[in-house]
């Protein structure tokens, strides 16, 4: 009765309550059949009116203490485990039998592909590790000659499986890859089919571009994105930007729809969070998005409960040179609520944002942050020492009065990090300081500043120092004009901290003047007002 309820889509919640009272307060479940065990947990679950005792105690109890298994077949196997992952009842005794019950069978060819999909997802849905059924599944699946009988969903479920539950299997996933990249049509995946098959590759470190652009082109051809919900679209562009894929047209078609939503009402702060993360580490310009992601962050900043999450959605808007001062200030009290869950990279990314927005944040970086940092200092990477040294120095030197800075022995490792990077002259580097010399000054190559800034070139005019920054196609965000975070401080922070002018030569006007040295002699005269009788 339960079974047909279900299937006929007709939950009735007092009906499923009375018959699971009626099962628990009786010794009705010692007659069950396996198939007539998994139909009742099955309906139960896919109703969702699960009974708590029926599953807690009895039929849970029933499995683990059967003295054999060997009755239950594929279907009654794989309804059981999936049925308690999908009502949120791990059992991890009845999880680790079942699992055992299906490591013993001499083969699966027995298992449907849903199946076989279903199971694999249970254990990772539960968090329930079993490594050897994992390893089992996958291994009948890459031995099939064809996933031809696959459905689009649980090829997904299956990667997601494997993913989630950090279980390496690069066979597998090469064997997926290669039939969904040979397939004709990706038309009967749905959204969360297609974003979780990425997100699965990304988080597995698996790269596969045939896959990937498949994936990529078919989102960026269809019609619409109506049918994605936030988390299709959030985890659908953290996954290229993880697996570092570039697509230009796949966010773009996110970003302008998302950028035209009414609201972002959907979007939950991991979302939010790992959506601009994407853009920034993708280095994928677009203002309307942030902006849009900004706003709805603001509205809803009590509701961001990990320190991750704050750390990079702070993090994405200073990588973008995006200096969003109303976001920093709104986020302060939020940030240091949640700076004792912050790990290292969380806390020299708050940091640094805030040292690229040049937003002063008492109530945040105060004692309690700075022995936080003194308390991981051995954890930090050479990333995070750069990034503290930068904020130390804005700190030190940017903030009136100077705020709390690091202490000394931290302070020094920090500089001794930031000072380390060995320099890398490139091309257009050596032809600006080439035209330098021409017009009669004397250029000092990667000159090391007492911030710890290492400058391109350093000349002296009437007395006066100044510093020559050649600016790379790196040094901005994408292919726009924008300068880059570390471009910006670099900017700021060497006239203020060492007192010497600062002047860009970026890329795009060096090219403007082409390979005519007399034009880029000229160019050079006019940046740095140098009179022709100089020369």
């Amino acid at each position: 009765m339960a079974w047909a309820y279900a299937t006929i889509g007709k939950p009735h919640a007092a009906l499923f309550e009375a018959m699971g009272d009626q099962i628990v307060a009786s010794n009705l479940l010692k007659e069950f059949r396996p198939q007539a065990l998994s139909n009742t947990v099955w309906a139960n679950a896919t109703v969702d009116v699960p009974h708590a005792k029926l599953f807690e105690e009895k039929v849970a109890n029933l499995i683990v203490q059967s003295k054999s298994l060997a009755r239950f077949n594929s279907q009654d196997l794989s309804n059981i485990v999936w049925a308690y992952a999908a009502a949120q009842f791990p059992h991890p005794k009845m999880f680790r039998a079942m699992g055992d019950q299906v490591v013993a069978f001499k083969h699966l060819n027995e298992f449907k592909p849903q199946n076989l999909s279903n199971t694999v997802w249970a254990y990772a849905t539960a968090g329930t590790p079993h490594p050897r059924l994992l390893e089992k599944v996958a291994n009948h699946i890459v031995s099939l000659d064809s996933l031809d009988r696959f459905k689009p969903q649980e090829l997904s479920n299956t990667l997601w499986a494997y993913a989630t539950a950090d279980m390496h299997h690069p066979q597998l996933f090469e064997k997926v890859a290669n039939h969904i990249a040979e397939s004709d049509s990706l038309d009967r995946s749905d959204p969360q089919a297609l974003s979780n098959i990425v997100w699965a590759y990304a988080t597995a470190g698996i790269n596969h571009p045939r896959l990937f652009e498949k994936v990529a082109n078919h989102i960026a051809e269809s019609d619409g994105l109506g049918r994605f919900n936030s988390q299709n679209l959030s985890n659908t562009v953290w996954a290229y930007a993880t697996a570092n894929v570039r697509h230009p047209k796949l966010f773009e078609k996110v970003a302008n729809h998302i950028a035209g939503l009414d609201n972002l009402d959907r979007f939950n702060p991991q979302n939010l969070s790992n959506l601009v993360w994407a853009y920034a580490t993708a280095r994928v310009h677009h203002p309307e998005l942030f902006q849009r992601v900004a706003e709805a962050a603001i509205q809803r900043k009590t509701e961001f409960s990990k320190s991750q999450a704050v750390a990079n959605l702070l993090w994405s808007y200073s990588t973008m040179g995006i200096t969003d001062k109303q976001l920093c200030l709104a986020f302060v009290p939020t940030a240091a609520n949640l700076i004792d869950s912050c790990n290292n990279q969380d806390l020299a990314n708050i940091a640094w944002s805030y040292a690229v927005a040049d937003v002063d944040a008492a109530p945040l970086f105060n004692v309690h942050f700075i022995n936080k940092c003194v308390e991981k200092e051995d954890g930090f990477e050479i990333e995070h020492y750069t990034q503290l040294h930068q904020w130390h120095l804005w700190q030190a030197n940017e903030i009136s009065p100077p705020g709390p800075g690091l202490p000394i022995d931290l302070q020094e490792r920090c500089y001794n990090v930031f000072v380390s990077e060995e320099p890398r002259v490139s091309k257009f580097q050596g032809d600006v300081v080439a035209q330098l010399s021409s017009i009669g000054l004397d250029p000092k190559e990667e000159v090391l500043l007492d911030s710890g800034y290492r400058i391109d070139a350093l000349v002296e005019m009437n007395g006066k120092q100044v510093c020559i920054e050649v600016d790379g196609p790196h040094h901005f965000i994408g292919e726009s004009r924008s300068p880059l975070a570390r471009t910006i401080l670099k900017r700021r922070q060497v006239p203020l901290i060492d007192g010497i002018e600062l002047v860009p030569v970026p890329y795009w006007k060096w090219d403007e003047v082409g390979k005519d040295e007399v034009k880029k002699q000229e160019y050079l005269r006019n940046i740095l007002s140098v009179k022709s009788n100089n020369a």
